[in-house]
């Protein structure tokens, strides 16, 4: 006998076929979802990483931040130092330049000249004193010229004052002190 289906089998085949797309559309959906929260979880754990470096960058800018500070206080703490050494080292230089002045104007001064003041200004030495002829003074200047200790030696002023004894030419002169004299050698 023959068999001849009655059924509706095109509606179950259409029923078959539409729970085969919900399912996979389903399953598509869930695929999806879980894709875009491992995206999203990445992303997050990348962004958590990147926050962490960059709190820990910040964290050491600051730290070589503070080291600046303190690298720029150091210096000029070593600024401040090395003017101080330079200063006691100009003064320890010059300790004994008074007496190296004093010593070499007695060594320069001619005899018929006789010295009554010297007085130091600055980098230069005014004398005043008497001479019995311009001769003698003359001899001292060129003994100024030929010291290390002095140089550009001028004659500011001379007179001639009597005494009871002799005739005397007052004289005021101005003498530079020779700076480039090295003191430690001497």
């Amino acid at each position: 006998m023959v068999a001849i289906n009655l059924l509706p089998w095109r509606e179950e085949a259409k029923k078959q076929r539409q729970n085969q797309f919900n399912l996979m559309a389903g399953a598509s959906l869930l695929v999806a979802i879980a894709i875009s929260l491992l995206v999203i979880y990445f992303i997050s754990s990348k962004i958590t990483l990147q926050d962490s470096k960059n709190r820990y960058l910040q964290s050491e800018i600051s730290l070589l931040d503070d080291k600046i500070v303190e690298i720029k206080e150091l210096r000029r703490a070593k600024d401040s130092l090395r003017k101080r050494m330079d200063l006691i080292e100009r003064l320890q230089n010059t300790r004994n330049l008074s007496t190296h002045l004093l010593d070499s104007l007695a060594a320069v001064t001619s005899s018929g000249v006789y010295l009554t003041k010297v007085e130091r200004k600055g980098n230069s030495l005014w004398i005043e004193g008497l001479t019995e002829s311009n001769n003698h003074l003359a001899n001292m200047l060129r003994n100024i010229e030929n010291s290390q200790w002095y140089k550009d030696p001028l004659v500011q002023q001379i007179n001639t004052e009597d005494t009871s004894l002799r005739q005397l030419n007052a004289f005021y002169l101005r003498v530079d002190i020779n700076s480039t004299i090295d003191e430690g050698g001497q």
